[in-house]
């Protein structure tokens, strides 16, 4: 198997499509100047073999194989490698029956890669397993030899050689395994040696010690099959007691339900009698809400909608006041502005006629001047550019040309510049002659005014100036301060409207606490009562502050709590007492009673008079434990006094509300709590359900959409914080407003005549340009310009005369001078053109400053005109804005009396219908006392049918729990129902007290014997006894396998050893034959090394170089040229190949070391050595391709690789022919490169 042909697509300097072939089965070359593409061939080769080394085709990514990496419009590179097959007997095995096999291989620019064989997409792992069946592992290649090779064999150690050696034997393989078996074998006697210390030393200590513990656990457990036996008559004892206790209890149950019966038939029917008076109070209040409640709800919404209306009408009149106090203080800083312009207003006139020409002389001086002084700054830069041109090798010749051509322009020049000059004269005669006349005209109307005229608006405008800067300072200097006091107005108004909004939400939270606390205290709804109440707290409130705080307030409001879950659960813990007043002492509570303050039912708290009525600590601790809850941080059990936050010393109030219930999580634990018989305390949910230890449950009186009085206070306390605090902060932005209002007052007044004097400056510097414009005056200022301009042009022309001639003088001064002052010229006009760049400045400032002094008296008049008439109409037009902002605040005040005066009828209206519904009530109370009474006696009888149902039920829970018990034991013990044997035991010869006592006597023995007893010591000593005989097992077999490794690895040495004896004499001998075909008279080969430190000589310790020339053998490879070393390096290597041959061989410039002599012989050992093997090399010298079957020589054209084909016939001549004269001109341009 050969290669035919290779065809490139793209890849690298390979634009185009490019076959090469066909390729001779025997030996091909390549040659080609540097750069052409040659080495290209041999990478497209590597490319397709599947090379993972990218370094060694000078690439990092496959995308650089695409021609020129894609930029060029070539986004795919492509390799074809045509094989030919026809040998059958050196073909892969896989593959033939095929007599070509074509691989390609292509690479995209966004990295997709793919492999073809034979036109069909195949995996890389069936093209690398191809290559490997036929010696072609590109990735561990001794068919590609590169020059690079042969430096590093000429450099290898004999230990190297060696290597080199057993690898084409094949025993490298073999040795690498051998030494990894070694060190298997090694790690496993240092396991062996392991195991052996652990059945001394750990394992079989361990059996004797288990031994022991066996023999004590026989011991033990016959004493646990006799504690087993006493137990059981023990139990049968305890189970005959439980026994007679149920009998006794089921007889005390009965009599108390019968008890029960009759109690609970007076209570039925007292409900029913409750029931038909409550459906008498509904109707009477059904028939009070129908009649009254909605015109009640009607005046109320009026009431509220006309408040809020003229709350909004007082905010919009303020607005417009604050408005209208700015307005007019504008209004009056645009009449003094309009009072200083009407001042000013007066004639004016310009400067004198004298003054006014000789600055427009100079003016225009100063303008040609700068002129002039550009242009001779601009030709010496040229001059200068062009002596820094003349600095190139060959810029000599056109430096002079240059200074002479600038020498004939120069004399053209200066005669055009003469006849401009005459012509410049005589427009200025004819000038002046029209200026005569407008001179006497204006001397005649010119007066001592218009002199005046310009140094007044000349000192306006500077004065005008100076006050606009300094208002911006100032300005400045309080704009920090006015923008913190309208930052902290901002902040105040806001804090308002949250005022106002927090109001509203607190009205209604406030209406829902007071009706509660009217519902409770008044025991109706009625609004006129509510409105009663609400009279009579704030009549107590007045009290309280008269009295020093000795009147507290109700409960709800002197608490707080930790979170909002608990809110239902202590409204119903307090119930009633929420609404209770607390007293500082039951004398303050008289007082209030007698003041006649009072007008309804009210309950009153005094701190000194209280009982406790809380639940003891041990209690408290005894319900967490029955439930586990041990952990501080476990608030499924609790007391209410453990959440609530008040004042200490309403400590005795607040344990009278709450301090008789404990607050549960849900409902299972609270009836564990309520119904211990070690604790019986009153529980509640956090749903508000309680339950009492008397038998009664109560909850669901507060629905899911009502809120709590508890939470509606916290909340209203909240709203009320948030109010103070934003009262709080008004407070103290009031207090930095006043220390700020000046400096704000300030700045706006600056601000205002800043803009004012603006305006003003902008009027009088139009004033000014249109001065300029005006009259005779103009005519002659343009005459008088025009006439400057033409002597500024008429001297121009002849400084440029006279410029002229002094260029023309120096240019010829140049043209001799110019290569031995070159460089101090260039210094020299680098100094003139600084020179001139400081004179240009200097003039240009006067030139402005002149500029200025002659245009600022010509616009003065008509900008103040202009400016009077803006002030005019920005009065105009603030005076219209203040008579529509008086008439608003009329119109804002008429419409707040009328709101005001629809607010007071509303109100009386409104305590008209709650006269009415007070008087409604009064029927309402006659059925409600009935109801109480009733209440009453019914209360009385529930206690007493709570305590039976409270003793049934603990009689029930009793018998339960024994019963539970009794079967407990039978499920348990179930020989406790089998007769059979409970009738063999005497329990009369077995008395529970011996039986106790010998019980315990075992007991003790058995806790002595436990403490060193291992229950589980037989399956552990069988274990332990079994994992030990299994470890001395393997432990044998281990040792058996070892002897039989060693004994196959001694064989296999000495196997090796004979096959690398083989090998190095049949690599020798082919060693001695190539060598002495490439080097001619010589002989080599390779010896076995000599050990100078053992004296002994060992083929196993390494192999080495021994050369000789004409009989005489070479005592180091030193005493060897560079060529002669590198002819035995590729000996060698070829060697090496003869002895495991592959199809085809890669050689890449081999020969760049050589002489042409020792090329040749290269060519020749190829023919006479491999005759049977392709050989593919690339090389420069023509004694190398001379000898080969078909030569590629490789060109670039235009960036692009192109590839011709030589063939060498029998005789060479024809070849010689064809190549022979391009290998010439090639030797020649190498060596013209070389000299270059």
């Amino acid at each position: 198997m050969y290669i035919e042909e290779i065809i490139l697509d793209g890849f690298k300097s390979y634009q185009k499509r490019t076959v090469i072939g066909r390729f001779n089965p025997k030996f091909n070359a390549i040659t080609g100047l540097n750069g052409s593409g040659k080495s290209n061939i041999l990478d497209s080769i590597c490319f397709v073999l599947g090379i993972t080394n990218l370094s060694q085709i000078r690439i990092n990514k496959l995308e650089e194989l695409v021609y020129k990496s894609g930029q060029a419009g070539i986004s795919k590179a492509s390799v074809s490698i045509i094989f030919n097959n026809d040998d059958k007997s050196n073909s892969s095995p896989l593959y033939r029956d095929l007599d070509k096999i074509t691989v390609t291989r292509q690479i995209a620019t966004g990295g997709r890669n793919r492999y073809l064989l034979n036109g069909n997409v195949v995996k890389p792992i069936e093209i690398t397993n191809f290559f490997h069946s036929v010696q072609l592992n590109v990735n561990n290649s001794h068919f590609l030899i590169m020059q690079g090779r042969i430096t590093k064999v000429i450099n290898m150690k004999p230990k190297e050689l060696l290597s080199m050696v057993e690898e084409a034997a094949g025993t490298r393989m073999y040795e690498t395994k051998k030494q990894q078996s070694l060190k298997l074998i090694e790690k496993k006697d240092s396991k062996l040696e392991e195991i052996n210390r652990m059945l001394e030393e750990d394992i079989i200590p361990k059996l004797e010690r288990l031994k022991k513990e066996r023999s004590d656990y026989l011991k033990w457990n016959s004493i646990n099959e006799e504690i087993e036996f006493i137990e059981r008559i023990c139990t049968l004892h305890n189970y005959n007691n439980l026994s007679s206790e149920v009998s006794e209890i089921e007889g005390e149950l009965n009599n108390s339900e019968i008890a029960l019966s009759g109690i609970e038939k007076v209570i039925s029917d007292g409900k029913e009698k409750i029931i038909n008076l409550k459906k008498l109070v509904e109707e009477e209040e059904n028939k009070l809400t129908t009649e009254w409640s909605a015109p009640l709800k009607t005046c109320k919404d009026r009431i509220s909608d006309v408040e809020s209306k003229v709350r909004l009408t007082q905010v919009q009149l303020n607005e417009l006041k604050i408005d209208l106090n700015d307005e007019e203080n504008l209004l009056k800083n645009y009449f003094n502005q309009k009072k200083m312009i009407e001042d000013k207003l007066n004639p004016r006139t310009n400067s004198n006629q004298g003054n006014l020409i000789k600055k427009s002389e100079e003016f225009f001086k100063l303008e040609k001047q700068i002129s002039d002084l550009k242009e001779k700054m601009e030709a010496n830069k040229k001059s200068l550019q062009g002596i820094r041109a003349g600095c190139d090798i060959n810029s000599i010749n056109s430096e002079q040309k240059s200074l002479r051509q600038s020498l004939f322009d120069t004399e053209k020049e200066l005669a055009k510049v003469s006849v401009q000059e005459k012509k410049v004269k005589m427009k200025i005669g004819e000038i002046e002659k029209k200026i005569r006349p407008l001179n006497d005209q204006i001397m005649k109307s010119s007066s001592n005014s218009s002199k005046h005229k310009s140094m007044t608006l000349d000192e306006e405008y500077q004065y005008m100036n100076g006050q606009i800067k300094k208002l911006e300072s100032e300005v400045i200097n309080l704009k920090e301060d006015a923008e913190l006091c309208e930052k902290y107005n901002l902040e105040k108004r806001k804090i308002k409207l949250d005022n106002d909004s927090l109001e509203i939400q607190l009205q209604p939270i406030e209406m829902f606490i007071r009706t509660r606390q009217c519902i409770y205290n008044a025991g109706t709804s009625s609004e006129l009562a509510i409105q009663a109440h609400i009279n009579e707290v704030d009549t107590l409130l007045d009290y309280s502050k008269a009295q020093k705080t000795k009147v507290k307030g109700s409960v709800f409001e002197l608490i707080d709590y930790l979170d909002s879950k608990y809110s239902i659960a202590l409204e119903m813990i307090a119930g009633g007492r929420l609404y209770n007043l607390v007293v500082e002492n039951h004398e303050i509570g008289k007082k209030l009673l007698s003041s006649g303050l009072i007008k309804k039912r009210i309950t009153i708290i005094p701190l000194d008079k209280i009982m406790d009525p809380s639940i003891s600590e041990k209690t408290l601790n005894s319900a967490r434990s029955l439930i586990n809850c041990n952990s501080t941080e476990d608030l499924r059990v609790l007391s209410a006094m453990n959440i609530l936050k008040f004042d200490k010393e309403l400590e005795p109030a607040i344990k009278f509300c709450f301090g008789h219930t404990i607050i549960c999580e849900d409902e299972n634990i609270a009836k564990m709590i309520t119904f211990n018989p070690g604790i019986l305390a009153r529980t509640v949910t956090l749903n508000g359900d309680i339950y009492d230890p008397s038998g009664t449950l109560s909850g669901g009186s507060i629905p899911s959409n009502q809120r709590s009085i508890l939470s509606a206070y916290k909340q209203y306390n909240n709203l009320r914080l948030k109010i103070l605090s934003n009262n709080k902060r008004i407070e103290e932005i009031n207090k930095i407003l006043l220390d700020l209002g000046k400096a704000a007052d300030t700045y706006r007044h600056s601000l205002i005549q800043l803009d004012i004097n603006k305006h003003q400056l902008k009027l009088l510097e139009e004033r000014i340009t249109r001065l300029k414009e005006e009259s005779a005056e103009s005519k002659i200022e343009e005459y008088l310009k025009e006439i400057v301009a033409l002597k500024n042009e008429h001297q121009g022309l002849l400084d440029k005369e006279k410029f002229l001639k002094e260029n023309k003088s120096r240019l010829e001064n140049e043209i001799k001078v110019f290569e031995d002052t070159k460089e101090s010229r260039e210094k020299h006009l680098e100094v003139e053109i600084d020179h001139l760049k400081r004179e240009i400045r200097d003039l240009t400032a006067s030139y402005k400053n002149l500029e200025k002094m002659t245009s600022d008296t010509r616009i003065e008049q008509k900008a103040l005109k202009t400016e009077l008439e803006q002030i005019s109409d920005l009065i105009f037009g603030k005076t219209n804005n203040i008579n529509e902002i008086r008439q608003k605040i009329e119109d804002q005040n008429e419409t707040l009396k009328n709101f005001q005066s629809q607010l007071n009828e509303s109100k009386s209206s409104l305590m008209k219908l709650q006269q009415q519904i007070e008087s409604s009530n009064d029927i309402i109370k006659e059925y409600k006392s009935e109801i109480k009474k009733i209440e009453k006696l019914i209360n009385g009888k529930q206690i007493e049918n709570s305590k039976i149902i409270h003793v049934i039920k603990t009689l029930k829970t009793d018998l339960s729990q024994k019963n539970k018990l009794k079967d407990s034991m039978s499920r348990r013990f179930e020989w406790l129902l089998d007769k059979n044997f409970t009738n063999k035991i005497d329990l009369e010869a077995y008395s529970y007290k011996s039986c106790v006592e010998k019980l315990e006597e075992l007991q003790n023995e058995q806790i002595s014997l436990s403490k060193n007893v291992n229950r589980r010591i037989l399956n552990l000593y069988d274990r332990v006894n079994a994992e030990c005989n299994e470890l001395i097992n393997k432990r044998d077999i281990v040792i058996k396998d070892k002897d039989k490794i060693e004994d196959v690895i001694s064989d296999l040495d000495q196997k090796k050893r004979q096959a690398l004896e083989n090998t190095w004499k049949t690599v020798n001998s082919s060693f001695k034959s190539i060598f002495s075909t490439l080097l001619p008279n010589s002989s080599a080969e390779l010896v076995p090394y000599f050990n100078p430190e053992t004296n002994v000589e060992s083929f196993y310790e390494g192999l080495e170089f021994k050369v000789g020339f004409g009989g005489i053998w070479k005592k180091s490879l030193t005493e060897l040229s560079g060529g002669q070393r590198s002819l035995l390096a590729l000996s060698l290597i070829l060697s090496m190949l003869r002895f495991k041959p592959a199809p085809v061989y890669i050689l890449d410039e081999i020969d760049s070391a050589l002489d042409l002599g020792h090329t040749q012989n290269i060519g020749k050992m190829i023919k006479n050595h491999f005759p049977n093997s392709q050989f593919i090399i690339v090389s420069l010298k023509e004694g190398m391709f001379n000898k080969a079957d078909v030569l590629f020589k490789t060109e670039l054209i235009n960036g692009i690789s192109t590839v011709s084909r030589i063939e060498n016939f029998i005789n060479g001549n024809e070849f010689d022919e064809k190549f022979g004269e391009k290998n010439e001109i090639m030797i020649d341009n190498k060596v013209r490169r070389k000299n270059k």
